[in-house]
């Protein structure tokens, strides 16, 4: 695995005096983070450890957590920012085969399904055709995508106006 396959999720910030840390995860990744132990802390482009979350808590409407292994608060002050990451995997919403034939949703009204994907660069694009047979392309970013719904396989868009246009008019 390069580090390049890694998804940031998140940062951490510096220990506090019982030996745990703050976490600031992006939105679409906290129901993930909660589920897994296992993450990856990248200090530097050389720099990545692999550890184990032992404990968390959530108090005072912040995630904090600490690790099961030894020398990371001396790591953590040698870098001015680190990265929390995993690895791919078949429920990461960094997959997008995994989206395709989802129905996508804006406002209450269907705009189409997933029909295809691909990476431009700076992240993934969906490609939705409407029912007429347009197609609309919407950035994979929480700024378009508000959530994905596993079942019953529904994506639902927010801020998508300029995405959609014209393609709701008459529905």
């Amino acid at each position: 695995m390069d580090l390049s396959d890694l998804i940031g999720i998140g940062k951490l910030g510096g220990p506090d005096e019982a030996g745990f840390y703050q976490v600031l995860v992006k939105p679409r990744f906290r129901e993930l983070l909660a589920r897994t132990d296992d993450v990856f802390l990248i200090f530097d482009s050389d720099r990545v450890f692999y550890v184990t979350i032992s404990e968390r808590d959530f108090s005072d409407r912040k995630l904090r957590v600490r690790f099961a292994e030894e020398g990371i608060a001396e790591e953590r002050k040698r870098h001015r920012e680190a990265i929390i990451a995993v690895a791919p995997g078949p429920e990461s919403p960094e997959e997008p085969e995994n989206l395709l034939g989802y129905t996508v949703v804006f406002q209450g009204r269907e705009v189409g399904k997933v029909s295809d994907f691909f990476h431009n660069n700076a992240q993934f694009v969906l490609a939705v055709e409407t029912p007429d047979g347009r197609e609309i392309l919407v950035p994979m970013v929480d700024y378009y995508i508000s959530s994905v719904l596993r079942e019953p396989g529904v994506i639902e868009l927010t801020n998508a106006e300029s995405l959609i246009g014209s393609a709701l008019e008459g529905q």
